[in-house]
């Protein structure tokens, strides 16, 4: 009886200890907040109701998990004084993890040399590069401008996430677009700020004009609540103006989601504020075309 009590205790901290294992994988590796970018192209489609293929999502999830991979590793040192657990899981894999880095620009080539067109490869380029421009020359401009790096990223994230479909399919723009645009760069930018909270140390000791270094954590998550509700005017415009469809409305219940993971970072701690940066606020995009896709498919099923 005692040797089967610790033969299930062993099997039980096994798969604990793998479970974590997991979760440090998928959270630390960049592999969920990478899950952001196919989510947007993914939501764009069901706005504009085009079809998207599984190549150009696995397309548009490569491209920032090489730079946040990259961004990673290359800040593991740093790392150690603000979020030292994604540095020791990176000073774990530091000799694999080149090796890693090629395997997904390898697969991004092959996918994009099958699956692109010259317009889309350009831009995706130079997306690549400019994801990466921060890390290599633009972090300088922090310490001289204020929330520079957070406009820049949400800038970064909201052109990925919006022009990757009509770029693939060369489309014209129109004003639905730059609608679409605007909301996900007003709901990224407050998103992004959020994150900034948990290295509020870290940026000060390098000298970065971030908005929760200037202000403080609770007079940034207040603004952040503002930013969310203004986030959504562009969609309310579309709607307004028939360019976009009125199930899009349903995207309300973020601004709910939002504040949720924002009162619980009030009383959070750093390591807390981690957590909930990396899955809560994360998860929010990801959870955008689960709802926008069974929002689309209400008139379908009343229909039936």
């Amino acid at each position: 009886m005692v040797i089967y009590m610790n033969e299930h205790i062993n099997v039980q901290n096994d798969f604990s200890r793998h479970l974590s294992q997991l979760q440090d994988e998928i959270v630390y590796g960049g592999y969920l907040a990478a899950l952001c970018s196919p989510a947007f192209v993914f939501s764009v489609s069901v706005l504009a109701n085009i079809k998207v293929g599984l190549p150009i999502l696995v397309i548009a999830y490569l491209i920032p998990l090489m730079v946040y991979s990259y961004d990673y590793y290359r800040d593991m040192d740093k790392d150690m004084a603000t979020n030292s657990e994604r540095a020791a899981y990176f000073n774990k894999k530091a000799k694999i993890y080149p090796f890693i880095m090629a395997s997904y620009a390898v697969l991004l080539v092959s996918l994009l040399i099958l699956f692109s067109n010259y317009e889309l490869i350009l831009f995706i380029l130079v997306t690549v590069l400019v994801g990466m421009l921060y890390t290599f020359g633009l972090k300088g401009i922090t310490k001289k401008v204020p929330g520079f790096k957070n406009i820049y990223t949400a800038l970064t994230w909201a052109i990925a996430g919006t022009f990757f479909i009509p770029l693939y399919y060369s489309m014209n723009l129109n004003l639905a677009f730059m609608l679409i645009f605007l909301f996900i760069f007003l709901k990224c930018l407050p998103n992004i700020i959020f994150f900034d909270i948990k290295d509020i140390e870290g940026d000060k000791k390098e000298g970065l004009k971030t908005v929760p270094v200037l202000i403080g954590k609770e007079n940034t998550l207040n603004l952040l609540r503002g930013m969310n509700i203004i986030a959504f005017l562009p969609l309310f415009a579309g709607v307004y103006l028939h360019l976009i469809p009125a199930f899009t409305l349903v995207m309300l219940v973020f601004l709910a989601y939002s504040f949720h993971y924002m009162k619980k970072a009030s009383n959070a701690n750093a390591d807390e504020m981690s957590l909930i940066s990396q899955t809560l606020a994360d998860a929010e995009f990801i959870l955008w075309p689960l709802v926008l896709f069974a929002a689309s498919m209400i008139p379908t099923i009343l229909t039936l």
